[in-house]
């Protein structure tokens, strides 16, 4: 039998209302506003250089953070700060399962790059900059971006939230949805298409990172330690950082081979829960 995870006994304990929409809202609206503010600072004020760009994506991928803790008191009257992130990294962590799932991260991430090149006839390796500087950069800038400023929100507090009310594959499936159109500034800001360009863009996009998420999720279920979300957001960010040839190629081809990992992340979880019956009834 699995133990009841850590951040279920949090909910117990904490919330007392329903505040998952406001949460969601609150979260976009803030993105929007920190986008278009910051954007227009770093353009206009600072010239929009690359620096300046990592720089203001780092402050805005922690928007999810900033309302978590603006919210808090209302999510868990009767806890501290100190006590949801103690919960949060209080179990063991699954070392097997951090290993095979880099692997696998990694596997597609090279897979991917090996199919773009194929398309585009350009040898692989030349689609990548493993230089010390890009390698460093992107390391730096991955550690204080998305990984550690969104996963307290998104999976820290909203996917168990969602779960609760929804079980465990529907409260993924919808917690990786949110997830994925909350990049939708970035489709717009970011990118330079447009049209139906931009259209094939934004659905390779969402499929991709709500495939990702959904697998996040699922092994966040089994482990119930945060790192895990972190740990599986920072590697996705990491390898994508070393490719400097054409996103949306990299994108289209993570859309397929994530979307299969989390039709193999269904599978084993509703694989475990029958294991999981079938132990208790013996």
């Amino acid at each position: 039998m699995e133990s009841v995870p850590i951040r279920n006994e949090m909910m117990k304990t904490g919330m007392t209302k329903n505040y998952e929409l406001q949460y969601v809202i609150y979260t976009y609206l803030l993105f929007v506003l920190l986008m278009i503010v910051l954007g227009g600072i770093a353009t206009v004020l600072l010239h929009g250089t690359q620096l300046v760009m990592k720089w203001l994506i780092s402050i805005t991928a922690w928007t999810p953070t900033y309302v978590f803790l603006l919210m808090f008191k209302k999510l868990y009257p009767n806890s501290t700060i100190k006590d949801f992130y103690k919960n949060a990294f209080y179990e063991k962590l699954n070392i097997r399962l951090i290993v095979t799932m880099t692997i696998i991260q990694i596997f597609i991430f090279v897979l991917s790059v090996y199919m773009v090149s194929i398309q585009k006839v350009v040898i692989t390796f030349r689609m990548l900059n493993l230089s010390y500087k890009v390698v460093i950069s992107a390391l730096l800038f991955t550690l204080i971006q998305g990984p550690t400023g969104e996963e307290t929100g998104w999976r820290g507090y909203l996917l168990p939230s969602i779960e609760k009310k929804f079980g465990v594959v529907k409260g993924s499936l919808m917690t990786s949805l949110i997830w994925a159109f909350w990049h939708a500034p970035i489709w717009f800001f970011e990118t330079e298409y447009s049209g139906v360009a931009l259209l094939k863009y934004i659905i390779v996009f969402v499929i991709c990172i709500t495939s990702l998420g959904f697998s996040i999720s699922i092994c966040y279920y089994h482990c119930n330690n945060l790192f895990i979300p972190i740990w599986m957001h920072f590697v996705f960010n990491l390898l994508g950082g070393t490719f400097i040839y054409s996103k949306f190629e990299l994108v289209e081809w993570y859309a397929v081979f994530y979307f299969i990992l989390a039709l193999c992340s269904f599978i084993w979880y509703k694989n475990l829960q029958k294991s999981s019956i079938a132990g208790s009834c013996a």
